[in-house]
C-alpha cells in the first residue's frame, strides 16, 4: 500500500512538474534557513555548557552589572565570612600582549590573569603541564594548544621562556585545549599573583581599585537570596559613610544568565550574546517555515481542479475518504523529504558565507548525531504533515456526482482560507519589510551623526615599551614628514575609555564618579573637541601634568557647578591608590563641548581629561587624506625604526566606532536578506494563488471577453482582488513592525524618530511586489481565447 502511494506520489510530481518545482524551491529555502537560524540558535545557548559547575557558578556583581569588576579583596573576604562560598576566582584582563620566543613574534589576543582557583571551577583540560603546580610561579604562564603551536610547533613548550614587550619573561607551565564557547576570552592565562609582583603585594588584597571580575563556586542546593542579602548588609556597613544611608546593592548572576548580560558595562575580555535577538531570529525562523507550508497549501489547491475527477473516480470505484487523505498526505512529505535532502545542500554551500555575516564558525557536519537525523527526519514529516493536512481534506472532500457533473472548485469557505493565509504571508513579509527599512534608517543616522569630535583619517597605534623610552623621538620623526598633520598620546583609544574615578569638585563631602582619559595637550587639536570654557593643557607649563583636569559638560553637570564660572576651581584629594590624576591639590582649568566616547546606545557620561604619560598607552595620528596607503607605510617605517621586533598594527578611529555597532549592522543584514527571502517565497504563493483564481474563474473570464471586456480591464480585475488582501495585510504588518522597532530603539541613547513614511514606503513595496507577482497569470487569462473558456465546463 505504501508503495502504491510513493509510486502514485512520484508520478504526480513528474505530472505537474511545474506547480513541483515551486514546492521544491519554496520549502528547501524556508527549512535551509530554518537550518541555518538555528544552528546559531544552538551556538549561543550552548555558552559555557562544558563546564562540569555550570549549575554552581555565580559572578558577582554590583546591582544588575551595573558593575562588574570589583576590589580585589571584595570576593576573598566574603569567603572568609561566609564560608559556604566554596571557591573564588578573580580575574583581570590583560588584552592582547606581543610576545618574542626566538626568532617568532606573536601577539596573543586575549590574555586573561586568573587565580589558581580557576581551575577547580571551570572545566580545563590540559594537554602539557600540571594544574596542581602550574600557577606556584607568579611568572608563569599557561597557553592554547593553538597559542602553543604558532610559537613552539611540535616542540616541547614546557618550561620553555617567552619574553614580553613589557620588559619581563613568562614560563610556560602548561598547555590547554581552547574552551569551547566560553564567554571569558582566553588565548594564554597568567597568575593573578604577578600583579603583587608588579604593583605590590598589597595590591593583591585591596579596596583600592575596583577592576577585577570575580566568580563563585557555591553548592548545588542553596538559598542564593539569603547569600545576595548577606552580602549586601556586609559590604553596605563597610562603605556607609560613602554610600550615605543608601544600600549597596549586590547581587549573584549564575553562569547560565552571563552570556546573555549583554547590558554588561566595561566587561572587559568577555563576549555576550543578544537573547532577544535569538528569539527574533528563531521567530523569523519559525514564519519562513510557516510561509513556505502556506505556498504549498495555495499550490495545491489552486491545482485541485486538475485533480477534482481523479478524486471524483477513485470514490466511485470504491476508494476510501482515509485512503484518499493517505495518499494526498504521503505526496506532501514526499516533497517535504526532497525538499530537505536540497535544503541540507544548500545549507552546506552558504554556511561559509553565513558564518562571515554571523562571525562565528558553525559547522553542520559537527552537529550532524543520531539525534539531529532524528529530528531532522521527523521535523520534515511534520512539516509534510501540516502542509498537506488541509490540501488532504479539502481534495478528498469533493462529491464525486458533483465533481462528474462539472463542479471543480469548492465555495467560500475554501477561498476565506486561502485569503486568510495570503494575508497572514504578508503580513510577516511587510512587517520584515518595515523593519529592515526601520534599522537602516537608524544605522545610517549612527554613521553620520555629529559624534563631537573630528574622526576622519586619524588611525591609532598601541604604544610599546620601545616607543615610551623614546617617545618625543617618534613624535618628532612622525612630524617631520609632511603628510602627518599631529600626532598625540592618550591612554587609549578615545571609544575605550574605561578608568573611573571619584572627585569631590565642590569640597563638600559630594563625591561625583567620572571617566577619566588620560591624553597630552596635542589631543584636543587632533581630535578637533570644542574648548568652551578656560584653556587647554600646555606644554610649555609643567605646572598643568598631573594636577589639571579639564570636565565635559556632563561632568560639570553632575557636579553641580556652574558653567562659565567652573575654570580655575581649586578641589583637594587627601587619599587615592591607583589614579590617572595623582595629586592633592587639583585645579580645574576648562571645559570641553559634549562628544561621545561610547556608542549611541548610551547617554554620555561625564568625563575627564588629564596629562599624565604615566597611564598613556596609544598613539593617536592624523594624517592627511591625499595618500592615505601610502602615508600609513611611511608610519610603518618609523615605527620599524623604533620598534623593530613588534607587528605593526594600526586601527582607523571611524573603524572603532563602526565596530560599536557590530551586532547592530548584523541585525540590519539579517533583516535585509530575510525580508527578500520571504518576499521571494510569498511571491510563490501569490503565483499559486493567482494560477487558482485565474483557473477557477475561466469561465467567468470567458463570458467577460465574448461581451467585449479588454485584456486591461481583465487583468485590472485579477490583480484589484490581490492588492485589496495586501492593503488588508499592512493593517496588521504596521502595527506588529511599529511594536518590535519600537523596542529595538529603545536600546539607544540616540535614536531616529519612527515616522509614517516608513509604512507608506514598506506599503508600496509590498503592493509593487503584489502587481510584478500576479501580472503573467493575469495576463494570461486575459489572453485566452473566449472559445477555449467558455468550453471550460
Amino acid at each position: 500500500m505504501i508503495k502504491n502511494y510513493l509510486i502514485t506520489a512520484l508520478r504526480n510530481i513528474t505530472r505537474n512538474f511545474g506547480y513541483s518545482l515551486i514546492n521544491f524551491i519554496g520549502l528547501s529555502v524556508g527549512i535551509c534557513l530554518f537550518i541555518l537560524i538555528n544552528l546559531f540558535v544552538i551556538n549561543e545557548y550552548s555558552f559555557d555548557k562544558f563546564n562540569e559547575n555550570y549549575n554552581r557558578i555565580y559572578r558577582f556583581e554590583q546591582g544588575d552589572a551595573e558593575s562588574v569588576h570589583l576590589p580585589s579583596a571584595m570576593g576573598l573576604d566574603a569567603q572568609d565570612w561566609y564560608p559556604e562560598i566554596e571557591k573564588v576566582v578573580r580575574f583581570k584582563s590583560w588584552g592582547s600582549q606581543v610576545f618574542n620566543y626566538e626568532a617568532t613574534t606573536y601577539k596573543i589576543p586575549h590574555i586573561m590573569l586568573a587565580d589558581s582557583t580557576f581551575f577547580d571551577v571551570f572545566t580545563t583540560q590540559f594537554v602539557k603541564g600540571d594544574p596542581e603546580t602550574a600557577f606556584e610561579v607568579a611568572n608563569s604562564i599557561i597557553l592554547t594548544e593553538r597559542i602553543a603551536k604558532i610559537f613552539f610547533g611540535d616542540e616541547d613548550p614546557i618550561d620553555q621562556i617567552i619574553k614580553t614587550t613589557r620588559g619581563f619573561d613568562l614560563v610556560v607551565k602548561g598547555v590547554i585545549k581552547e574552551f569551547p564557547n566560553f564567554h571569558i576570552q582566553i588565548d594564554a592565562l597568567i597568575p593573578f599573583n604577578i600583579l603583587g609582583v608588579i604593583n605590590g603585594k598589597e595590591h593583591l588584597r585591596s579596596y583600592g581599585t575596583w577592576q577585577f571580575q570575580t566568580y563563585f563556586l557555591l553548592p548545588e542546593v542553596f538559598d542564593i537570596q539569603n547569600l545576595e542579602n548577606k552580602l549586601e548588609e556586609r559590604f553596605t556597613k563597610r562603605w556607609e559613610e560613602y554610600l550615605k544611608g543608601e544600600t549597596m546593592n549586590l547581587t549573584l548572576r549564575p553562569l547560565k544568565d552571563v552570556y546573555f548580560a549583554d547590558h554588561t558595562q566595561a566587561d572587559f575580555g568577555v563576549i555576550h550574546g543578544n537573547k532577544n535577538n535569538v528569539k527574533l531570529f528563531f521567530a523569523i525562523g519559525i514564519f519562513i517555515i510557516f510561509i513556505a507550508c502556506i505556498n504549498f497549501i495555495n499550490l495545491t489547491t489552486a491545482k485541485a481542479s486538475s485533480r477534482a475527477t481523479e478524486v471524483g473516480m477513485r470514490k466511485v470505484l470504491g476508494g476510501y475518504k482515509r485512503q484518499l487523505v493517505f495518499q494526498f498526505l504521503s505526496e506532501s512529505i514526499l516533497i517535504t523529504i526532497i525538499s530537505f535532502l536540497i535544503a541540507i545542500t544548500l545549507v552546506q554551500a552558504l554556511l561559509p558565507f553565513y558564518n562571515n555575516l554571523i562571525q562565528k564558525d558553525l559547522s553542520l557536519i559537527n552537529s550532524i548525531n543520531p539525534i539531529f537525523v532524528i529530528l531532522s527526519l521527523s521535523g520534515s514529516i511534520l512539516i509534510g504533515v501540516i502542509a498537506g493536512l488541509y490540501p488532504s481534506f479539502y481534495l478528498t472532500a469533493f462529491s464525486p456526482i458533483k465533481v462528474l457533473k462539472g463542479e471543480k472548485t469548492k465555495g467560500k469557505s475554501a477561498a476565506i482560507f486561502r485569503k486568510v493565509l495570503i494575508v497572514f504571508q504578508f503580513t510577516i513579509s511587510i512587517a520584515l519589510i518595515a523593519c529592515t527599512i526601520t534599522v537602516q534608517k537608524q544605522l545610517s543616522y549612527l554613521k553620520n551623526k555629529d559624534m563631537g569630535f573630528s574622526k576622519e583619517n586619524i588611525i591609532t597605534l598601541r604604544l610599546n615599551s620601545n616607543i615610551r623610552s623614546q617617545k618625543e623621538a617618534f613624535k618628532f620623526s612622525l612630524l617631520s614628514h609632511p603628510e602627518i598633520k599631529e600626532v598625540s598620546y592618550s591612554g587609549g583609544s578615545l571609544t575605550s575609555t574605561r578608568n573611573t574615578e571619584s572627585f569631590d569638585f565642590n569640597s563638600n563631602g559630594e563625591q561625583t564618579s567620572i571617566q577619566l582619559h588620560p591624553i597630552d595637550p596635542a589631543y584636543l587639536d587632533l581630535y578637533e573637541i570644542e574648548l568652551i570654557e578656560g584653556r587647554n593643557f600646555n606644554f610649555d607649563n609643567k605646572a598643568d601634568y598631573q594636577k589639571k583636569i579639564i570636565l565635559n559638560e556632563e561632568a560639570v553637570k553632575k557636579a553641580g557647578l556652574k558653567l562659565g564660572e567652573v575654570a580655575g576651581t581649586i578641589f583637594h584629594r587627601d587619599e587615592w591608590y591607583f589614579t590617572a590624576l595623582p595629586s592633592k591639590e587639583c585645579e580645574i582649568i576648562g571645559v570641553v563641548k559634549n562628544f561621545h566616547y561610547r556608542s549611541l546606545h548610551e547617554q554620555i557620561g561625564p568625563q575627564g581629561l588629564v596629562w599624565n604619560e604615566d597611564w598613556h598607552g596609544a598613539i593617536n595620528i592624523k594624517i592627511q587624506s591625499e595618500d592615505t596607503q601610502g602615508t600609513i607605510s611611511l608610519i610603518e617605517n618609523v615605527f620599524k625604526e623604533f620598534s623593530e621586533n613588534v607587528p605593526f598594527e594600526y586601527t582607523f578611529v571611524e573603524e572603532e566606532i563602526d565596530n560599536l555597532y557590530k551586532s547592530d549592522n548584523r541585525l540590519g543584514k539579517f533583516f535585509r536578506y530575510f525580508s527578500i527571502i520571504a518576499i521571494i517565497i510569498a511571491m510563490l504563493g501569490l503565483f499559486g494563488l493567482a494560477a487558482f483564481i485565474a483557473e477557477s474563474r475561466t469561465k467567468e473570464i470567458g463570458i467577460r471577453k465574448s461581451l467585449g471586456s479588454s485584456s486591461t480591464s481583465i487583468i485590472f480585475m485579477i490583480s484589484k482582488e490581490f492588492l485589496k488582501w495586501v492593503l488588508f495585510a499592512n493593517l496588521f504588518a504596521i502595527p506588529i513592525a511599529y511594536y518590535g522597532m519600537n523596542k529595538w530603539l529603545q536600546t539607544f541613547a540616540f535614536k531616529i524618530k519612527i515616522t509614517p513614511d516608513i509604512f507608506i514606503l514598506s506599503a508600496l513595496i509590498s503592493i509593487l511586489i503584489a502587481l510584478i507577482t500576479v501580472f503573467y497569470q493575469s495576463l494570461k487569462a486575459a489572453r485566452s481565447n473566449p472559445v477555449d473558456a467558455l468550453r471550460y465546463e
